[in-house]
């Protein structure tokens, strides 16, 4: 993996992009490549330059995330839950379109493209290893359904104040759409898919 900064990282993620963000709350939400993203889109209001991009995330996130975004005005839409003061604000006068439905559906809704394509993920990480593994932290929400369906690139922002003990703990699976859908493999609570 090429190691790069947040925001070299936020350089690659264009006006009108669609990014979807790991995590479930500030848990597992990535904390420095949003921050750099909103510092570009400052700089491309300053320079007269439009800059939002359309907002994923797999549940609330946090101040550095929802907050620094909403603050820079950098977003053209934001789905789904949020609990962020700023956001709400941002929301309630009408200059974030948002759009809430239950956690457990926008996964399978963007897999149906129900909201367009995903250009860029950005995920939080616990762990990479030497062979290639990728080890989330402590939330991972939708990071399945944006890393497989992110269009142009995948970033890995990796937070190691995570402890060892979060390698293996995951048992992630990414169930098929309803028309091929099968049987969760699980039937014991030693079982892993």
């Amino acid at each position: 993996y090429k190691v790069i900064s947040a925001e070299e990282a936020a350089s690659y993620i264009n006006h009108n992009d669609n990014v979807g963000f790991s995590g479930f709350t500030a848990s597992g939400s990535p904390k420095v490549v949003p921050m750099a993203i909103a510092q570009k889109a400052e700089s491309e209001h300053a320079a007269g330059r439009p800059f939002q991009i359309g907002m994923f995330t797999g549940a609330s996130t946090s101040d550095r995330l929802d907050g620094a975004l909403a603050r820079a005005n950098a977003i053209k839409f934001r789905t789904p839950y949020q609990s962020c003061g700023d956001m709400r604000t941002a929301i309630n006068q009408g200059s974030v379109p948002f759009f809430d439905l239950h956690l457990s559906e926008l996964a399978p809704k963007m897999r149906y493209n129900a909201f367009g394509d995903v250009d860029i993920a950005v995920i939080e990480a616990s762990h990479i290893t030497d062979d290639g593994k990728i080890y989330l932290g402590t939330g991972v929400g939708i990071a399945p359904t944006v890393c497989r369906m992110a269009e142009k690139g995948v970033f890995v922002e990796l937070n190691e104040w995570h402890s060892q003990r979060l390698i293996g703990m995951h048992d992630i699976y990414e169930i098929e759409n309803p028309w091929s859908r099968r049987t969760v493999g699980i039937n014991s609570i030693t079982d892993r898919i």
